[in-house]
């Protein structure tokens, strides 16, 4: 068999039986939403809320929580001010507990907040 009828064969096996959804901003991302492809799964890399049949709600909730990252965050100089970070943190947690509850039946959210670790002005 050749390589890409095999991979084609795989591929229709379907999804996993635990998938695994990383959220986390990136520069020049629309949707914070990552998904790693397995040999019977391309869903490609980045993701998006149509991809997991996300909720209108919890989808608005997450797009302006990745665009206050873009407005309050620099990747030099870190966040804009210490109410900005603290506020990007509640939001995500709770995003990060919505899209688990959504997607508990076929998946596990990994929270990945990098931009947390990153100072603050005094």
């Amino acid at each position: 068999m050749t390589r890409r009828l095999t991979r084609e064969l795989s591929m229709r096996r379907g999804a996993p039986e635990r998938r695994v959804i990383r959220l986390f901003p990136d520069y020049g991302r629309t949707w914070p939403l990552w998904e790693s492809s397995t040999p019977t799964w391309d869903v490609g890399y980045t993701t998006n809320p149509e991809t997991y049949g996300l909720s209108g709600q919890l989808s608005r909730d997450m797009a302006r929580w990745n665009a206050v990252w873009e407005q309050q965050f620099d990747p030099v100089e870190g966040w804009d001010d210490r109410e900005s970070r603290k506020q990007w943190r509640r939001d995500g947690e709770q995003i990060a507990s919505r899209l688990r509850h959504e997607v508990a039946s076929f998946a596990d959210v990994l929270y990945e907040p990098w931009p947390l670790t990153q100072r603050t002005p005094e």
